[in-house]
């Protein structure tokens, strides 16, 4: 369910991508302003690239998979983070525990990732490989 504050995937003009945004305005059930959280450039929702299918963000939506255009910035991203990492440092995932930037932490559903930021003290953002998801921590 969609809410105020809440993320969701909309074509960013300004990165030309569809990326990660934070709802600014609802209507109805449907976002109608949003702000990237990559260039933190505001604008109306946009579910698709331009002549992009609905059905694609059916898809997208679903779980179907990342756009050809999204998947390879954040896996290279992904790759980055991790080189030079110990992966036997990699701690399991429960959100009682407090992560830190860099920390490296299993996942029971969506793999190894990187906390790559704090968010609100009581949730970290963790790059997996197939993008970034907000978890919660320190409960």
């Amino acid at each position: 369910m969609l809410k105020l504050g809440g993320n969701v995937d909309s074509w960013c003009g300004k990165c030309k991508r569809i990326l990660a945004h934070t709802i600014e305005a609802i209507v109805g059930e449907t976002p109608a302003r949003v702000h990237c959280n990559t260039c933190r450039s505001p604008h109306g929702y946009k579910p698709y690239e331009p002549g992009g299918s609905p059905r694609q963000v059916r898809q997208r939506e679903a779980g179907g998979g990342l756009s050809p255009q999204t998947a390879k910035p954040r896996a290279g991203r992904y790759h980055l983070l991790l080189r030079g990492k110990d992966m036997a440092l990699a701690r399991n995932y429960s959100s009682k525990d407090s992560y830190a930037l860099g920390d490296i932490v299993q996942h029971p559903s969506f793999g190894l990732g990187v906390a790559t930021a704090i968010k609100d003290g009581a949730k970290i953002e963790v790059l997996f490989e197939n993008g970034p998801k907000l978890l919660v921590h320190g409960r």
